[in-house]
């Protein structure tokens, strides 16, 4: 290096935000990660408590199908959970099931929930004189139903089943729902004043013109019903079943012959529903094939594994060519060729098939399930159906709202925004519901939150952190591939008052006093999980997100710290960071503090409609 070449050394900069209510809100992840902002942290803690009854509220109070949610939610709080960063997330799904189940599943039960709605309104409003149609007796829009209804409007359902549930009903096997429970949450939105109509479907029975010449909206959620089709020989046949049509008859305990030996082409969630079912419905051999690896494979891993367990075989990396027929013109088998990868290096969808592999996987039986589609006879005899923008075979909807390219028409769920979980399609219905009271009313309402802080002991129990991950168990293959019963058991009170412990309680957070702090980094080196670190306040990024930082260290001083150079701040003091991704709110920093500099407080918020 040159001697006269003069080197120019950056000190890195932390970006940092001052906490506000907001903030708080967020760390707690599991209410975060929910669609709907349920609480989990909260019914579970009610839960280890001993209080039920207040875990259910929480649980059912931002959410109609609560019911099902403890039983087949995809479950995305445990996605976000911060315990996943310790070792395993928390089982809050079946946490919530075993609170649903202690209340009750019945009929009477979640009619006696809808007093326990978050949701704007009550259970007895002053009728408005407005009337809404909601197409679809599903997720989104009975939950769009639920929360027009508390505020006064008059709502009618209109659905082309003998039974409400949508996909709940028709689309998710016995062994892993009961029917009976997504029929009773809808029996109580029944209660609440809805009208549904059933075997009534919209294009056939009534057209969209009529619906809007009755009605002053008209929210669309009919699902997705239509299996997508498989360009290859002899797939349009049809002998070939189609996964989704083959699980609405299925699932409503209908029968549906199938042969012995089923070959399922797809290797996602609704083919792995396919393949269980049919096992259940007498196949003796079910073989499922489909493009991807195992790691890649959509499907969740509790299916793939249950099904292995079931006698289901997987085989990845191969794509179907034909469809095989004997000279009588029966199904005999599926003509296959091995694939060496899927996309290309820019990630576009290019199977590069490998030479000489193809061969021929023996059955009688063939079901596709690659995919879902919408039922496009929806819209006959609508005289607007040319100004309704579609995009990718769904209706284009405004996220938020549901709004869409005709005036007074929504959407929501799957036929809106594709194929997506259960829990996704109840915010669809919530969102649009306040979409519509706005444009019909004028009412933006908003939901303003208040927060308390308290301090506590930092001395906490720290078996929360030794308790072992458990998942309820299931029915051993042997017996529950013989029955269409659900598959899962239930906790135990026990197990449930165990899994609940695990919680880490990201409502509770370190507070750190300056004005106390004695720079002895006790708090740091004690931390398990190095999120703590002090800082020079020339390290950090007083600009970064929306520029509070710079503020706080303005009025904390008094100055004008845009002005400053670099050494004048770091002569000034300074700075705690803590990494929320990695706190555990063990409480180890506020019980070194010698100086009680640090505590631990408690964040609980409540929160009221506004508008």
């Amino acid at each position: 290096m040159d001697e006269e070449e003069v080197v120019q050394v950056y000190k890195p900069l932390y970006d940092a935000v001052v906490p506000d209510l907001d903030y708080y809100l967020r760390q707690i992840d599991c209410r975060d990660g929910c669609p709907v902002n349920t609480d989990p942290r909260g019914y579970m803690m009610a839960l280890h408590a001993g209080d039920y009854l207040e875990g259910y509220k929480i649980a059912r109070g931002p959410n109609p199908f609560s019911s099902i949610c403890g039983v087949i939610c995809g479950a995305p709080c445990e996605l976000t959970c911060r315990r996943d960063r310790v070792d395993k997330t928390l089982t809050i799904r079946a946490q919530k099931r075993f609170l649903n189940e202690w209340y009750g599943m019945g009929k009477e039960a979640h009619i006696r929930s809808l007093e326990m709605s978050y949701a704007r309104g009550s259970t007895s409003p002053e009728p408005n004189g407005l009337k809404v149609a909601c197409v679809g007796a599903g997720v989104a829009s009975m939950t769009c139903a639920h929360d027009l209804l508390r505020v006064g409007y008059e709502v009618d359902v209109y659905e082309m089943m003998r039974m409400p549930g949508g996909m709940l009903t028709y689309g998710v096997p016995t062994y892993r729902l009961k029917n009976k429970v997504a029929i009773n949450e809808c029996a109580a939105i029944e209660h609440l004043g809805a009208k549904v109509y059933y075997n009534m479907k919209v294009g056939r029975d009534i057209t969209l013109t009529e619906l809007q010449e009755k009605y002053d909206a008209v929210f669309l959620g009919p699902g997705l019903w239509k299996s997508r089709e498989l360009p290859i020989k002899g797939a349009d046949a049809p002998d070939v079943i189609r996964g989704i049509e083959y699980l609405r008859v299925k699932c409503a305990e209908e029968e549906w012959k199938i042969g012995e030996h089923m070959v399922v082409i797809g290797g996602g969630n609704v083919a792995y529903d396919v393949a269980r079912i049919s096992v259940r419905n007498g196949a003796k051999s079910v073989t499922m094939i489909c493009l991807e690896t195992r790691d890649e494979q959509t499907a969740d891993e509790f299916e793939i594994e249950d099904g292995q367990e079931e006698g289901i075989k997987t085989l990845n990396r191969l794509a179907p060519i034909a469809i095989e027929r004997d000279d009588n013109g029966k199904i005999c088998g599926v003509r296959v060729q091995e694939i060496s990868s899927l996309f290309d290096y820019t990630g576009r969808f290019k199977p590069q098939f490998v030479p000489n592999a193809e061969y021929v996987i023996p059955c009688d039986c063939v079901a596709l399930s690659i995919g879902q589609q919408m039922d496009m006879g929806l819209f006959n005899g609508w005289d607007k159906k040319d100004q309704l923008e579609m995009a990718g075979g769904i209706i284009k909807s405004e996220r938020g709202t549901g709004r869409t390219s005709v005036k007074g028409i929504y959407a929501g769920g799957d036929a809106a925004f594709g194929a997506a979980l259960f829990i996704t399609a109840v915010r669809h219905g919530q969102e649009t519901a306040r979409a519509i009271d706005e444009d019909l009313r004028g009412a933006k309402p908003y939901r303003e939150y208040v927060g308390e802080f308290t301090e506590i002991s930092p001395m906490r129990d720290k078996t929360y952190l030794r308790t072992k991950w458990a998942l309820p168990t299931n029915q051993p293959p042997e017996v529950r591939v013989n029955n269409v019963n659900m598959v899962e058991n239930n906790y135990s009170e026990e197990e449930a008052h165990q899994q609940s412990n695990r919680c880490l309680q990201c409502h509770v957070n370190p507070v750190f006093d300056g004005s106390l702090c004695i720079k002895c980094n006790g708090c740091v080196d004690v931390c398990p999980t190095n999120c703590l670190k002090q800082i020079p306040i020339s390290q950090l990024n007083l600009d970064c997100g929306e520029g509070n930082a710079r503020r706080a260290v303005d009025n904390f001083y008094g100055v004008d710290s845009s002005e400053m150079e670099e050494e004048e701040l770091a002569r000034m003091g300074t700075v705690m960071l803590k990494d929320e991704d990695l706190c555990i709110r063990c409480g180890l920093c506020a019980e070194k503090c010698p100086t009680q500099a640090v505590t631990m407080d408690v964040m609980n918020y409540t929160f009221r409609w506004i508008g």
